[in-house]
């Protein structure tokens, strides 16, 4: 077994994003036992895969300034969806390319922090339970 001790980086990042091995598989092209390897540090990621979470990274972190904007013009309730394809057929698909629920899931408690904390505004995440999720937009109140 080689030790990929750099890879540690991109294992730790797509922890801290909440991607899951299926998750990485479908951003690499690869198995899902292939992802796991790489999660566990026994192998080293490759390179596309490696540019794509900097990608997803630095997209991760323009979901979370749009969210705080939000916040600051008055919104106080963000939509949390349940699978990827329940976001993927979402209209927030559009500001998350990708769509992978756990990094959004991510940036949206980065935003609820932050407002709670740093601005004290109360926030609220919400499950969009509806199938339907097309009535709802990026934190769209009810």
């Amino acid at each position: 077994m080689t030790n990929h001790r750099q890879d540690a980086l991109y294992a730790t990042m797509c922890s801290y994003l909440g991607l899951s091995a299926r998750d990485v598989a479908e951003i690499g092209g690869f198995s899902e036992r292939f992802a796991r390897d790489l999660l566990a540090g026994r192998r080293q990621f490759p390179m596309d895969t490696k540019k794509a979470l900097f990608e997803l990274h630095k997209a991760f972190q323009g979901l979370v300034k749009v969210g705080k904007q939000r916040v600051l013009e008055g919104q106080t309730q963000f939509y949390i969806y349940r699978t990827n394809e329940q976001l993927r057929s979402s209209p927030d698909s559009e500001l998350w390319p990708g769509g992978f629920v756990g990094p959004y899931r991510a940036a949206m408690f980065e935003v609820w922090r932050w407002a709670a904390q740093d601005e004290r505004k109360p926030v609220l995440l919400a499950f969009d339970s509806l199938p339907d999720t097309e009535q709802h937009d990026l934190g769209s109140e009810t």
